[in-house]
């Protein structure tokens, strides 16, 4: 049977161990293997050789960790390829609305340095990963923020185009194109011989001929205006006008909103004329303009249902 001896100081002699003694003594060794294990796992102190296997552990996390951060890396390489593409996209929809391109400045929305993750139970490589994924991150949340505000920029663009091409007067004011007897600029007057600007167009119809609404608006004015006779104005908005002279009768009030294409009077011969026409002027930011401009496609190649544009 295994026996533990001890040294007397008092007796100058080696003694044998008791039962009890030997207890305590055995109690103390495990508490004491167990309490250096738990340093080493706190402290990373090498008792018992546990700091090795740590080690081993924590690099195989490591591993794991840059490996799961070079996916995420490729992923976010692929998210920005896509708003690289919307980018593209974006430029043609500005154009197509009259907005123009983001500047490559506003485009360029890099952001500043990251901190490196300072864990040193971390790998200098997965630090780096780390920063560079939250760069990353940073910059394209930036970028969709910017793609975003474009698009709504562009959507209100398309909006306000839709309203302005309606109040655009951009379709003759009578069906079937009548032949314009007298352009727009300086003439000799029919009727009191001397050089005049003339700051509309004559266009030939009967006396009962429907007059339509060229663009969408408010009638601003209805009733006679010296040479013009009878007149009916339309303000357009966004800087627009339109008048129609020389009618017979008017079929329309002041401040009645009006379509294109829904009539509004018939041709005359009111006013200081030789004969029954309608006399049309656009006016653009105060500024009076040839209409013949503002006619959807020259006039020659299209054919209008006024009716059913008027229902639009």
């Amino acid at each position: 049977m295994l026996k533990l001896y001890y040294y007397s100081k008092s007796d100058l002699r080696y003694k044998a161990v008791g039962r009890v003694k030997l207890t305590m003594a055995l109690i103390s060794i495990v508490l004491s293997t167990s309490f250096a294990t738990m340093l080493s796992g706190y402290l990373g102190v090498d008792f018992l050789g546990l700091k090795s296997l740590r080690s081993d552990r924590l690099e195989r996390e490591n591993a794991v960790l840059r490996a799961q951060l070079a996916s995420l890396d490729d992923k976010l390489s692929n998210f920005q390829k896509v708003l690289e593409e919307l980018a593209q996209s974006d430029d043609q929809l500005r154009m197509s609305v009259n907005l123009p391109k983001l500047s490559a400045g506003i485009r360029q929305v890099a952001v500043g340095g990251v901190e490196t993750n300072r864990d040193y139970g971390v790998s200098e490589s997965a630090n780096k990963l780390i920063a560079n994924a939250v760069a990353s991150l940073e910059k394209l949340e930036r970028t969709a923020k910017l793609q975003e505000l474009s698009y709504q920029s562009i959507l209100d663009k398309y909006k306000q185009n839709q309203k302005l091409f309606a109040h655009l007067p951009a379709i003759d004011p009578l069906e079937g194109r009548g032949v314009i007897t007298d352009g727009f600029g300086m003439r000799m007057h029919p009727i009191l011989h001397i050089r005049l600007m003339h700051e509309g167009i004559d266009l030939e119809c009967e006396t009962g001929t429907p007059v339509y609404a060229t663009g969408d608006g408010e009638v601003s004015y209805v009733g006679r205006r010296g040479g013009y006779g009878l007149v009916v104005e339309i303000d357009h908005g966004f800087g627009y006008s339109t008048l129609y002279g020389h009618l017979e009768k008017s079929l329309v009030a002041e401040g009645q909103k009006v379509k294109r294409g829904q009539k509004i009077a018939l041709s005359g011969e009111s006013g200081l004329v030789t004969g029954p026409h309608l006399h049309y002027e656009v006016v653009k930011d105060g500024i009076h303009v040839d209409p013949t401009g503002y006619f959807f496609d020259g006039r020659e190649y299209y054919s209008i249902n006024y009716g059913e544009l008027a229902k639009e």
